[in-house]
């Protein structure tokens, strides 16, 4: 089920007893208890913490909840609040039997940082006459 080149990490909590809530949920459930769990971080001002989990995927395979993240700092905040997400999940499901998967794709990452030539290539697929200048003025944008 793992994308290739991508790590898969699997977290079971043993829960001893067997008297806890144990409903069934499905993705749309989970999305709407992570939802308010993010909307929580807002509400507290923990906006890099929003910002890096946001962007978070989510998928349900019978009793687990896969968590595939697509970069570092999205694991390293999860990591920071994972038994908060968990405890908060546990109440907004009514299911305490639940395990979470972690995926990570550096094959869906994204850079964010550009060159210099990169920018002025993203500028140029919107604006063409961006080149004529470069070449009419004799600029030299990638020094």
């Amino acid at each position: 089920m793992a994308l290739p080149g991508a790590k898969v990490e699997e977290q079971a909590e043993e829960i001893l007893r067997d008297d806890l809530p144990r409903e069934k949920f499905n993705l749309d459930q989970v999305n709407e208890g992570w939802k308010r769990f993010l909307d929580r971080l807002k509400v507290e001002h923990n906006i890099p913490s929003y910002n890096a989990l946001m962007t978070t995927k989510l998928e349900v395979v019978e009793d687990e909840i896969i968590f595939e993240f697509s970069s570092h700092s999205s694991e390293q905040e999860f990591d920071e609040y994972r038994d908060r997400i968990r405890n908060s999940l546990r109440a907004h499901l009514k299911n305490h039997y639940f395990t979470i998967q972690i995926k990570f794709s550096e094959r869906e990452a994204e850079n964010h940082i550009l060159s210099k030539k990169e920018k002025f290539e993203k500028l140029l697929e919107k604006n063409s006459i961006l080149l004529k200048l470069k070449e009419d003025f004799g600029l030299d944008l990638f020094e």
